[in-house]
C-alpha cells in the first residue's frame, strides 16, 4: 500500500482474498493498466485481470497454492514496476521507449543482436 492505492479495503486497510490495485493515477503519465499486467509478464507473472471490476485497476488474485517467497517476489515485481513509472512521471525515463510501454519483452527481443530502444536490455530483462 506504500507503492499503489488499493481500492474497496476495509476499516483497518485489509482486504479478502484478491484486491484490486489502482493504475489509474498514473495515466497522467501515459503509464494504463495493460502496461503494468504486461511488464508483470517479464518478471514472469501472468498478467492479472484488468479493468474489472473497475476501468483503470489490477484486480490481483493469487491462488492458495502460492508460497511466501513467491508472493513477495510478486510484490518486488510490483515495487520495482512503481519505480519505473515514477521514472517516467521525473522525466528520468522516455514516455514512450521505457520498459512498460515495450513490454513484454520475450527472449527473442533480449537476445537480438539488434537494441535500438532508449532504455538497456537489461532493464527490460
Amino acid at each position: 500500500q506504500d507503492h499503489y492505492n488499493v481500492v474497496f479495503t476495509g476499516a483497518n486497510g485489509q482486504c479478502a482474498h484478491e484486491f484490486i490495485i489502482d493504475i489509474r493515477p498514473f495515466k497522467k503519465y501515459g503509464v494504463v493498466e495493460e502496461d503494468v499486467a504486461k511488464r508483470l509478464i517479464d518478471f514472469g507473472f501472468h498478467a492479472p485481470t484488468m479493468s474489472w471490476p473497475v476501468p483503470g485497476t489490477l484486480m490481483v488474485e493469487p491462488t492458495e497454492s502460492e508460497d511466501k517467497a513467491e508472493l513477495d517476489r510478486f510484490v518486488d515485481a510490483l515495487i520495482k514496476i512503481r519505480g519505473e513509472i515514477d521514472d517516467i512521471a521525473a522525466g528520468r525515463a522516455d514516455k514512450e521507449s521505457n520498459p512498460l510501454k515495450g513490454a513484454p519483452h520475450t527472449a527473442d527481443t533480449v537476445l537480438s543482436d539488434s537494441w535500438d530502444r532508449a532504455y538497456s536490455r537489461e532493464s527490460a530483462a
